[in-house]
Order: C-alpha cells, then sequence, then structure tokens
C-alpha cells in the first residue's frame, strides 16, 4: 500500500521524550504522534498504536500539561508558559483515536482539553487591539482585529498573554492544524456502528442517530436515540458508579467499560442520566511554576492568571 513502511523509529521503544531526537520545536513531536496513530487506525496495526500509546502516557508528559497545554519549545530557558494550540490538537486527535481503540479515559482527555483549553484560547474578544495606527498600511498590517477574530495561537494556559511575553502571536497555519482537530472531535462526539449509539464526548450534540444535552450546559446529561439500537454513554472517570442513575427507561442499565450501556433503550424519547457533576481542585506543574484549577467536573471554574491580561478565567 503506496510502499509505506511500518517501521516506526519516530518514537521510542519505551515511550520516552528524547528532544535531541525529536528536537525542541514541539509540533514536530505531536503531529508525528497523531499522524501515527491515524495510520494505525487506518491498518489496524496494534504494535504501531502500542508505542503512540506508550509515548502518550510517558514522553508526552514532559511537554504538556493536564489540560492538555504543550509548550511551544522545550529548549532549557524557552518561555515555560508559552503553547502552541496545534499541539493540544494533535493530543486530542491522538486521544481520540485510543478512545476509540477501547481505552474510554483518553476521551476523557480529549474532552477536558477541549473544555479547559483549546476552546478558550480561541481568539473571541478583539477589543483590545489598536487599528488606529494601521489605517494608511496596506500590507498584512491592515484590518488586524477583523483577519485574526476566531483566531488559535500561542497561548498560556491561563491567557492570550503568557507571563513576561513581549508579544501576542495568532498564526494562519496553528488555526489549520486547530480547527481540523475539532472536527476529528466533532465526529467522534457521537457515532454508530454495528454495535449500536456511542456518546463519547459529553457536548450539545444532535445527528440523525441521537441528540445529546450536555450537563454542562443543561441541569443533566440528556439522550435521545432516534434508531432502534444499543446505547453506550461514557461516563466521567471522577463519577462514583453509586451515584448515577438513569431516569425515562424500564431497559435494564448495565456498566460496560466505562459506559452507561442500554441494550434497548426507548426511541425518541430523552433519556436522563443524572449524576454529580463535582467541583474540585488540581494543579499544573509547569517548569518554573505550578498554576492551580479550580474545576467543575471537566470546565474550569477559576485558574491562577499572575495578573496578566487578556485571561480566559477568573482568577483563583
Amino acid at each position: 500500500m503506496f510502499g509505506f513502511s511500518e517501521e516506526i523509529n519516530w518514537i521510542n521503544e519505551d515511550g520516552s521524550y528524547d528532544p535531541k531526537l525529536f528536537g525542541f520545536h514541539t509540533h514536530s513531536t505531536t503531529c508525528v504522534m497523531s499522524g501515527l496513530a491515524q495510520f494505525a487506525d487506518l491498518t489496524s496495526s496494534s504494535l504501531i498504536m502500542s508505542r503512540v500509546k506508550a509515548f502518550f502516557d510517558k514522553g508526552l508528559w514532559e511537554i504538556r500539561d493536564e489540560i492538555g497545554w504543550v509548550i511551544e519549545n522545550s529548549k532549557p530557558g524557552s518561555d515555560p508558559d508559552r503553547g502552541e494550540v496545534n499541539n493540544s490538537g494533535d493530543i486530542l486527535e491522538t486521544a481520540l483515536i485510543l478512545g476509540r481503540w477501547g481505552y474510554p479515559e483518553y476521551y476523557g482527555d480529549a474532552e477536558r482539553i477541549l473544555r479547559t483549553h483549546i476552546l478558550p484560547s480561541q481568539l473571541r474578544d478583539v477589543s483590545f487591539i489598536d487599528e488606529q495606527s494601521n489605517l494608511d498600511v496596506t500590507d498584512g498590517m491592515s484590518d488586524v482585529a477583523n483577519r485574526l477574530h476566531g483566531s488559535f495561537g500561542f497561548p498560556a494556559p491561563y491567557g492570550h498573554e503568557p507571563l513576561d511575553a513581549t508579544r501576542i502571536k495568532f498564526n494562519t497555519d496553528i488555526v489549520g492544524g486547530t480547527v481540523g482537530s475539532l472536527c476529528e472531535a466533532i465526529k467522534e462526539s457521537t457515532r454508530r456502528d454495528a454495535a449500536g449509539n456511542w456518546i463519547n464526548l459529553l457536548f450539545d450534540h444532535e445527528t440523525d442517530q441521537v441528540g445529546v444535552e450536555s450537563p454542562y450546559t443543561h441541569p443533566k446529561l440528556r439522550i435521545r436515540v432516534k434508531r432502534k439500537g444499543p446505547l453506550y454513554v461514557r461516563i466521567p472517570g471522577w463519577v462514583p458508579k453509586d451515584k448515577i442513575k438513569v431516569i425515562g427507561s424500564s431497559c435494564p442499565v448495565r456498566f460496560y467499560n466505562g459506559y452507561v450501556f442500554m441494550a434497548d433503550p426507548p426511541v425518541n424519547r430523552w433519556l436522563t442520566i443524572d449524576y454529580p457533576v463535582i467541583d474540585n481542585e488540581i494543579t499544573l506543574h509547569h517548569r518554573t511554576k505550578e498554576i492551580r484549577v479550580r474545576m467543575r467536573g471537566d470546565a474550569v471554574l477559576a485558574m491562577d492568571n499572575f495578573n496578566t491580561d487578556l485571561t480566559y478565567f477568573d482568577q483563583i
């Protein structure tokens, strides 16, 4: 097939991160990881996927944090809070594939990355950009706010402006990579296959197969199956099983590999899956500092921002 070799010397067998081998520009590492994951998925290569998983579980943590932020350059002395959203998108894509391969905890990682970093880091408020000084400019410095609206760039976990940053950047290649990753998340949010309907990411979503109301935008998680068949609903790993209640179905409920499973749920009726979305606090371990994050489930309520500007969340 295209003469493509399945040799996987690009990732160490033990899953370790070696900047001398990979280079300091971390996108060169994360894009190789996601590309190999896609190839392993396409060719059903468990050998390659096991190598990808080993790196995801071990070496990747040398350059990422708990919300999927990735340092833009791992060279010693580089800005410790400057990330690159392309990289986070690569992690997202890889986590989605690993989730589909039977490891639902990676779907949990994917959802947290989306809720806590990728989506908040999109440039939606451009009011801070001063266009007055560019009125007579006809090159790439003109109409900056309008052209950058909706972009992705090189953020810190807490905001667009990393601590001590000399400038803020939004590059179109970052936009291209990130939007591609978001497309993969939408496709994998719910899917139907021979086994039934799978609800993998708990976002509001509507397809010809199912409707989903997220517990983050509605009082409870609700699912509406539109076609007869089994239903699998991923439950976050932080939810105790004895706290889960399913309302609206007489079908027996079982737990299967991190999912609530119903063999024959009712069609075109809303099912409520009730569980507490708990608050907790985590710490992001960066090279020169620790960043406290107050969470509600897999969403951020507040975060340390070190008095920087253009932040995403309330300050703890």
